[in-house]
């Protein structure tokens, strides 16, 4: 008969503090703030693992009083290091209460690296004594009001990257970021307020992008700029002007509607163009073709020869309204366009549709690009989403294509389920996106 175990002797053994200090501290991470807190009147060596919690410090505690919390943990553990500070839908009943501003002095003595400010109305604001935290790295801000960067006594040095959501900020409170911060390499901006003309004028600013709600953006001198990158610029009347970026790569997205187009000398609009300097330092164009306008051909031929050395082009047409009749106008036309003969390797068709002025589009550049590797159609039928395309439409596409003339024997044709995704260029430099991008291939 099996022992019971009943003269066993008595199991008192703490399987939970036995555990390594690293697992303990993540334990304790993976808590709501005031429970983690509290946790500490389990042991001495709980109380001893706390502070290390603060390291990535979270003030999240829902449905509690969380800037109690944060006030008190601060206060009672004066020299725990602080590397970065996150919190989620603040909201303060009033606009002056103290509590924001005395945290950011006391991460500012802490040396944090990392600030991550989340507030659940725009009218909040956020303390001058953000910029007290001269060693901040990282910042990110939504949904609050920015203070005035022109009045900081010292300028953030050391920060390099700026991500601002649904943030209230002047024009001269954007260029005073760019033009002090002199570490700054990435700036990224949605959905902002008050800010209508963005004005660039930075020594180390290498990548601003965003919604592109923006009415004037003017690059002045931005030596080492490679990625202009708005998803939504083109649905505003915007005025560019890019008169000193070198090193720029990547623009986009470019438009008809735009009133102006400035690169260098040149001087472009939907109905005049005036092509005296070029920038040849840019591999890769997003634009949005207006294909129902009047000129849409005449418009494309004349944006690319601004552009001599691309190497990637992304195509994006009129996906959110009913589909409608192209504008007339033939590809077949004898123009010489040099990035098109002797760089062009990759082209992307963001919506592909199969229709008419589409075919005639892929088959001039997959004609002319004498170097081309990759031509990708991501498609979607006329209702959108919900129409699933089958493998004979796509190999009626590749007849209709006659691919077989093509300039680049080489070349490769990919024909994807579904459109490209809308955040495409904010991920593609991810592993995890890199690694499922060609899953949704039709096997033809």
């Amino acid at each position: 008969m099996a022992d019971d175990g009943g003269d066993a002797p008595p199991c008192d053994s703490d399987y939970i503090s036995n555990l390594p200090e690293n697992v303990l501290v993540t334990i304790l991470s993976l808590l709501k703030l005031d429970e983690a807190a509290r946790s500490t009147v389990l042991s001495t060596r709980w109380r001893h693992l706390f502070p290390y919690t603060l390291l990535d410090f979270r003030a999240y505690a829902p449905g509690r009083d969380v800037v109690a919390a944060v006030n008190t943990i601060l206060a009672a553990h004066p020299a725990a290091r602080v590397r970065s500070f996150r919190t989620g839908l603040l909201y303060f009943p009033p606009e002056d209460d103290p509590s924001v501003e005395a945290w950011l002095r006391d991460l500012a003595g802490r040396g944090v690296k990392e600030l991550s400010l989340s507030f659940r109305e725009r009218w909040q604001k956020i303390p001058a004594s953000l910029f007290a935290c001269t060693s901040l790295k990282r910042l990110h801000a939504s949904s609050c009001t920015f203070p005035d960067a022109t009045q900081a006594p010292v300028p953030l040095a050391a920060l390099t990257e700026i991500d601002l959501f649904g943030v209230n900020i002047s024009e001269e409170s954007l260029g005073a970021l760019l033009s002090r911060c002199t570490a700054l390499e990435h700036l990224r901006m949605r959905s902002m307020g008050w800010c209508h003309r963005i004005h660039v004028r930075s020594e180390s600013l290498k990548t601003l992008c965003g919604c592109g709600d923006f009415d004037e953006l003017l690059i002045e001198h931005a030596p080492n700029l490679e990625q202009v990158y708005g998803n939504y610029m083109y649905m505003r009347s915007t005025h560019l002007k890019v008169a000193h970026a070198p090193k720029l790569e990547f623009l986009g997205y470019l438009g008809m509607s735009f009133d102006t187009i400035e690169i260098g000398q040149s001087v472009f609009t939907e109905d005049d163009f005036d092509i005296k300097t070029l920038m040849p330092s840019l591999k890769t164009l997003a634009i949005e073709l207006s294909y129902t306008s009047e000129g849409y051909i005449n418009w494309f031929m004349q944006l690319l020869k601004l552009f001599p050395c691309l190497e990637t082009l992304y195509i994006r047409s009129d996906t959110w309204s009913k589909v409608r009749a192209a504008a007339p106008g033939s590809w077949d036309v004898l123009r010489s366009v040099p990035c098109i003969d002797n760089h062009l390797e990759r082209v992307v068709f963001e919506v592909y549709r199969g229709h008419e002025w589409q075919r005639e589009m892929a088959k001039f550049l997959h004609g002319r690009a004498r170097f081309l590797k990759a031509m990708e159609f991501h498609c979607q039928g006329d209702k959108g989403c919900s129409e699933l395309l089958g493998e004979e439409w796509v190999r009626e596409q590749q007849e209709l294509l006659c691919l077989d003339s093509r300039a680049s024997l080489d070349a490769r044709f990919l024909f994807f389920k579904g459109a490209l995704v809308n955040n495409h260029h904010d991920v593609s430099h991810h592993e995890w996106y890199k690694r499922k991008y060609y899953h949704y291939l039709y096997n033809v």
